[in-house]
């Protein structure tokens, strides 16, 4: 039917989408102590299986005091973007007793991966949840404090929500069926990493709660969803997984090359995303969450035999020649998320002073079947040397498979 014939179909019916007829947000708390102190592991359950959640849209509630000690009351101390995350050293999702996705080093797993997804726009709405990349004001996120007792302390009210820190929540857009879920935190050894300043601070949590929105589906829906999962059917959760790894020291030549993993054929790298620190980590001077510029002139990720980029990058950030590497970076919200617009967070200049650099590997030969994958991270500055005590950060997406079966409780990692 042409366009045209399709504009004469004025006898048609109206549909309404009723599957869904209610869904609230449900609170879930910490089970066993509720201490929240460093290194502490807080978990959190959804013990009854007879549930439809949209996990995918819970968010981590928290609400704490940032304190200054007496004697620094004149010093500068501010909450640093994306602080929320630098609260916790890992966050673990386990489905049935099984992890299905885990965030080592929350902080850096997000912004790396928030600098490259989140447009202006984008990262406006998340204000609440502790990002505020381009905001230099001292108190970038003042407008979330929710009381004030003096100069010493301040309290904030913030959330996380999951689909900021796991693949799994951003990528599966699904409702989970009769399953128990679980939500495991590691706090940080420090919290340093929360806040810059002159000041010494201490972070207080005093409240960890997990929102999680519950799903009624109306009867004829449900009548249909059960049907298929009595008949023992395995449910498939497809994502792209966010893992991390860290190099704490480079070499003093001007290359260097970094083994960084052996994967399987499944979980070889679809995209790497590379950033440098100089002296940020655990240090309250510095901003935990802003990366620098090395004056890197070539990246090379090798995945056994075959190299991404296929041509030398040939950068030089002193003569302002960087504008492969801002390509590739502004390019992987259209190839990732399949959107069209050119649309980035960060503009050529601001690049230049927080360059995260994005090597696109995700279009491979598939009829080359290896066992395994080495990969490996080959590093060239245009200086004579790189600078002592710099961290490189290599932030690696793949795909994973998950299979749960509501019906048995089963869930094994494909």
């Amino acid at each position: 039917m042409t366009a045209i014939d399709q504009s004469l179909n004025i006898f048609q019916n109206a549909h309404f989408d009723e599957t869904i007829i209610k869904s609230d947000i449900h609170t879930y708390l910490p089970y066993g102590s509720f201490n929240y102190g460093l290194s502490d592991e807080i978990r959190i359950l959804i013990q009854s299986q007879d549930l439809i959640t949209a996990t995918y849209d819970s968010f981590l509630y928290i609400e704490g005091k940032i304190q200054r000690k007496n004697e620094d009351a004149g010093k500068s101390c501010a909450l640093t973007n994306n602080f929320p995350a630098f609260l916790f050293e890992e966050i673990r999702y386990e489905l049935g007793g099984q992890k299905v996705d885990v965030c080592r080093n929350p902080g850096i797993t997000s912004a790396l991966k928030g600098y490259i997804s989140y447009t202006s726009s984008e990262s406006k709405g998340l204000h609440h949840c502790g990002w505020a990349p381009n905001n230099n004001d001292d108190e970038p996120l003042q407008v979330e404090y929710i009381k004030k007792a003096g100069d010493l302390e301040k309290y904030f009210a913030v959330c996380i929500p999951l689909k900021h820190i796991f693949g799994s929540m951003e990528d599966y857009r699904q409702v989970i069926v009769n399953m128990r879920q679980e939500l495991i935190l590691i706090r940080s050894r420090s919290d340093a990493d929360c806040y810059a300043g002159q000041a010494d601070a201490s972070i207080t949590l005093n409240k960890i709660q997990w929102k999680v929105p519950h799903v009624t589906l109306s009867d004829s829906a449900k009548l249909a969803l059960f049907e298929r999962i009595n008949k023992n059917t395995a449910i498939t959760i497809p994502f792209r997984q966010w893992e991390l790894y860290e190099l704490p020291a480079l070499k003093q030549a001007q290359s260097d090359v970094w083994q960084i993993k052996t994967s399987t054929q499944l979980e070889k790298p679809r995209w790497a995303i590379v950033a440098f620190q100089r002296g940020a980590k655990f240090s309250k001077e510095a901003k935990a969450a802003h990366f620098h510029n090395v004056k890197i002139r070539n990246l090379k990720l090798h995945l056994n035999s075959e190299s991404y980029p296929y041509e030398a990058m040939q950068l030089d950030f002193n003569a302002n020649k960087y504008i492969t590497a801002y390509q590739n970076y502004i390019n992987f919200r259209r190839e990732y998320y399949a959107k069209e617009e050119q649309d980035a967070l960060f503009d050529y200049w601001q690049f230049k002073t927080c360059p995260i650099f994005v090597m696109d590997c995700s279009k491979q030969n598939e009829t080359l079947k290896y066992s395994t994958v080495d990969v490996k991270l080959e590093m060239e500055t245009v200086e004579a040397a790189f600078e002592p005590g710099i961290v490189a950060y290599c932030l690696i997406l793949h795909d994973a498979l998950v299979q749960y079966n509501p019906l048995t409780g089963e869930v094994k990692k494909l």
